[in-house]
């Protein structure tokens, strides 16, 4: 009688520990997307800490096939102007899917135009590169963008009043926080 006890009591207990046949051994992690719409609240409020007043800036797009513009588009991304529009201070931020390895002919692309890889600090992107700090265009503006790739989306972070990585920065998790959770 105490043998059969014994096995039964070895039996529950190895029962208890084991899991459960409807359990996935690995928890899927949410699927980030791009956002629908560019009225995103926490990218306007990144631009305004630093450009008092910023807000959306509804813009008629007509991108030009081989931009960074025109494949966003392609994508099935959005891009967004937040700013002041009568200033013409402010920037612009894009997200687009990875369909197609987008990223890495884009990453080819920008690294032959001069940008540079980068890490930035306190985010686990999958890649970035940045135009290098200080960069003018041909009208001597100051341009500065940063692309980064990371949960499969393509972001996209240019803006005329940034100089540096960390005043970018807030802007930049903003962007990820506006992402969809599917």
């Amino acid at each position: 009688m105490r043998i059969k006890l014994l096995l039964l009591l070895t039996a529950l207990l190895l029962t208890g520990c084991s899991t459960s046949s409807t359990e996935t051994s690995s928890p899927k992690m949410a699927q980030l997307t791009p956002p629908a719409s560019c009225e995103q609240e926490l990218v306007v409020q990144a631009f305004a800490d630093q450009v008092e007043g910023s807000r959306y800036v509804p813009t008629d797009w007509q991108p030009s096939p081989g931009t960074d513009l025109f494949d966003v588009y392609e994508a099935g991304g959005i891009a967004c102007t937040y700013g002041i529009q009568v200033a013409e201070v402010g920037g612009t931020v894009t997200w687009a899917s990875n369909v197609d390895n987008l990223w890495d002919s884009k990453k080819t692309q920008w690294l032959e135009q001069g940008q540079v890889e980068i890490e930035l600090p306190g985010l686990n992107e999958t890649d970035a590169v940045i135009l290098k700090e200080g960069s003018t265009g041909a009208d001597e503006m100051h341009v500065w963008a940063i692309n980064l790739l990371i949960n499969d989306v393509w972001i996209q972070v240019g803006a005329s009043f940034l100089q540096t990585v960390d005043e970018a920065m807030p802007i930049i998790e903003a962007a990820i926080e506006s992402m969809v959770k599917e």
